[in-house]
């Protein structure tokens, strides 16, 4: 269930967009959701959650469990997505919402593997790179990924800067064989 991503999530997510820039509160939501796709994270949490035995008291209780302090528009939205049976929406909803805030706070999340950790002043000298390359505050995930051999790879949104050995390698033994032909 974590990871799939529905066009239902993306509209319910703009919503609440609505809400928190005209409430101010994008990270109150932020915590929300992110409390509703730990809850929603497995099939079997989705059908506990809207079972019709499970009272809309009892069904708060859980909620407020899981998040301590949850603003009454918060919890009803769970209870809207509990009643529409769309619980299982959680993570995409919060996906789609995270994508949003960031938007909203013009940051961009890039990961980037490389064979060996990154130390302090590279981590922090790539950050001040790509936030220059694309205008934006960069949030930054770095993953030891030993099978790129050496280089990095740097993947922001949907773009991929592949400046791997093993992509290097990759081409040099395709022009290889064509050459050869």
């Amino acid at each position: 269930m974590a990871g799939a991503r529905e066009i239902a999530g993306r509209r319910y997510a703009l919503a609440v967009m609505e809400i928190a820039r005209a409430d101010g509160s994008l990270d109150e939501w932020q915590a929300a959701l992110e409390t509703l796709a730990m809850l929603t994270e497995r099939r079997q949490f989705v059908d506990a959650l809207q079972a019709d035995g499970v009272t809309d008291e009892q069904f708060a209780n859980v909620v407020r469990q899981a998040q301590d302090g949850i603003g009454t528009k918060q919890l009803n939205l769970f209870r809207l997505l509990r009643s529409k049976r769309r619980m299982a929406l959680g993570a995409s909803i919060a996906s789609f919402y995270h994508e949003l805030v960031d938007e909203e706070r013009n940051v961009a999340r890039a990961t980037v593997r490389t064979v060996v950790e990154l130390d302090d002043e590279r981590r922090a000298s790539l950050e001040r790179r790509l936030a220059e390359q694309t205008g934006k505050q960069v949030a930054l995930e770095a993953i030891v990924d030993p099978s790129i051999l050496g280089g990095m790879t740097v993947r922001i949104g949907d773009r991929l800067f592949d400046a791997s050995t093993r992509t290097r390698l990759q081409n040099l033994r395709r022009d290889l064989e064509r050459a050869s032909r």
